[in-house]
């Protein structure tokens, strides 16, 4: 897995292997070669798919409480899911801070997962 980090003015996304448009502020639709999709405003995963789905069970049993942390910007779930699946292969990470220029100085961050072996069929 390796993470990519981009701070955008816009929230559009395009999936580099579909060509799938993924995100934009009208819509989101996942590309099939998307394995998760973690917004950290909702605090929960939109799309996973289910190879990942395991392990996110894994290091986040059901029935767990997180410790609140409000000096942490970052869910712990997340972290742990992240820490899990490092030597995944073949992932790449996005993670976009985007800002929301035409309502004001707001910005939401997105984690997108991209299976960059996903083959077209």
């Amino acid at each position: 897995m390796n993470l990519l980090k981009l701070y955008l003015n816009h929230d559009n996304l395009f999936c580099p292997v579909t060509g799938h448009h993924i995100l934009s502020s009208h819509h989101f639709e996942p590309s099939p070669a998307t394995k998760f999709v973690y917004p950290l405003e909702g605090d929960d995963f939109e799309v996973i798919s289910d190879d990942l789905k395991i392990i996110e069970e894994k290091v986040n049993p059901e029935g767990w409480e997180e410790e609140a942390d409000d000096d942490d910007d970052y869910p712990k779930r997340l972290i742990r899911f992240l820490k899990a699946i490092k030597d995944v292969p073949n992932l790449i990470v996005f993670c976009i801070t985007t800002s929301g220029m035409s309502c004001g100085p707001t910005s939401s961050t997105v984690y997108v997962g991209i299976d960059m072996n996903y083959q077209l069929r």
